[in-house]
């Protein structure tokens, strides 16, 4: 699959580039974002063409302080004709002879994953924040810290308590592609596109760049076929990425995680609902679960007072939400074992009905939010639960609010039950005074939203 998009964030790391030279002093830019979402493509391509020399490090394939130091030595010293270089084994020191050769010449190091330095060099970061302070002037080198564990970066780089805050210039946390450009991409991919397959791409993916990239290049672009090729044998890497990002990036090892994760993907919404049959208290696993890993998502009625009651929760991830629901069962775990793809096929299509409704919901909730239009977006659901609205959203200058039904079949559109939900939620939020346009929004309607 080509390139497509993040045009702001390559003008960004390209001017970070642009100002090393033009303002002779090293700058630090940090990309953040969950794994698969395409840091390292994005970093790659901002940089390709640019005649300087370049490190590029993956941390992970390190396994010590010293190696990861003669690596960035060994590429800048055959890119330079360095006959002798030094032999250092301390990090932060190699940075600082990166930062003096860069001196006489713009340099870009990119160290990958870099929150696993910690695994062997946890004195890095303060060790860094001296070199850096005293190398950076008078030096172009362009330095690139990439990693998908956010809440460490944002900690590393962003907490006053760290010895890095303050020093790095770009904070960029690389988001999964937007609903219009997805919307390109797979009209771009698919030669016979409907919308249903549409749909089912995005509750698969959430626009993540590598999890799309991967059913285009399998030409898997229909639901049947995304399906044919995620239980099959050639599926294995798509279904273990669950496993994996909970093993590695959230450092995920109870059970219990697992366990509240697949209720909610399976409907507990409540935390009541997510508690039932635990017997250990489940708030400091799901605050977590939200706060930490970002894997879990509190939500409440929009314009609602945040009551405990009405508070729900959700898997933020479509990946992840699929994964739980369809791929991490113990049903579903034995049958993969057993290659019973048929069988587990057969299973997904059976719930994918009101999996799919949801997905269509977030769909539409986040296309509205990135359409720029409106000063809030989100659903709205009273406190007895009775009434529920799938879209909301306000123009306070307008005074004005769309309102919006979401059904994967336009047939099943209610609107008479649609407006009296409406009275009810402008009775209760005094917006009596707003114009409210009303409208029903189908699978059909994701090629025009």
């Amino acid at each position: 699959m080509k390139f497509f998009g993040r045009k702001d964030e390559i003008r960004t790391l390209q001017r970070q580039l642009e100002l090393c030279e033009k303002r002779k002093c090293a700058r630090m830019a940090v990309v953040t974002g969950r794994r698969r979402v395409g840091k390292t493509k994005l970093i790659l391509k901002a940089l390709e063409g640019r005649k300087v020399p370049f490190a590029y490090c993956f941390v992970p394939r390190v396994t010590s302080e010293a190696q990861l130091s003669a690596q960035i030595i060994a590429m800048l010293s055959e890119q330079l004709a360095i006959k002798f270089p030094p032999a250092l084994t301390s990090l932060a020191e190699t940075v600082g002879y990166v930062l003096e050769l860069s001196k006489t010449r713009p340099m870009v190091l990119v160290i990958d994953e870099c929150q696993e330095i910690d695994g062997f060099a946890p004195a890095f970061w303060s060790q860094l924040q001296k070199v850096w302070d005293l190398g950076k002037n008078e030096a172009r080198l362009l330095l690139v810290m990439s990693g998908s564990l956010q809440s460490s970066l944002e900690r590393i780089f962003g907490s006053r308590s760290e010895p890095l805050y303050g020093r790095c210039d770009v904070l960029m946390t690389l988001q999964p592609f937007s609903t219009s450009l997805m919307r390109e991409i797979f009209l771009h991919e698919s030669s016979n596109a409907e919308a249903a397959d549409f749909l089912m791409l995005y509750a698969v993916t959430g626009g993540v760049a590598r999890y799309v990239e991967y059913f285009a290049d399998n030409e898997a672009m229909t639901r049947e076929a995304m399906l044919r090729l995620i239980f099959s044998n050639d599926g294995s890497w798509f279904r273990s990425e669950g496993n994996v990002m909970l093993a590695n990036e959230f450092r995920v090892s109870s059970s219990i995680y697992l366990e509240i994760l697949q209720k909610i993907a399976s409907g507990a919404t409540k935390r009541s609902e997510i508690q039932d049959n635990i017997a250990q208290d489940v708030s400091a696993y799901i605050k977590r679960l939200e706060e930490l890993f970002g894997i879990v998502q509190r939500v409440s009625p929009l314009l609602g007072e945040n009551r405990s009651r009405q508070i729900r929760y959700r898997i933020a991830d479509p990946y992840f939400r699929f994964w739980l629901r369809f791929i991490s069962t113990a049903q579903m775990q034995a049958l993969a074992e057993a290659g019973q793809w048929e069988r587990m096929i057969g299973l997904t299509k059976a719930g994918l009905p009101t999996f799919l409704g949801r997905s269509l919901e977030h769909w539409f909730v986040r296309s509205t939010i990135e359409s720029g239009q409106w000063d809030q977006v989100g659903s709205w659901w009273d406190r007895k639960g009775q009434n529920e609205i799938d879209l909301i959203a306000i123009d306070r200058e307008a005074k004005r609010l769309l309102i919006g039904e979401v059904k994967t079949n336009p047939q099943k559109l209610d609107e008479t039950k649609l407006r009296g939900k409406v009275q009810v939620f402008l009775q209760e939020q005094k917006l009596s005074d707003y114009s409210v346009e009303l409208r029903g929004f189908s699978v059909q309607d994701m090629f025009g939203a």
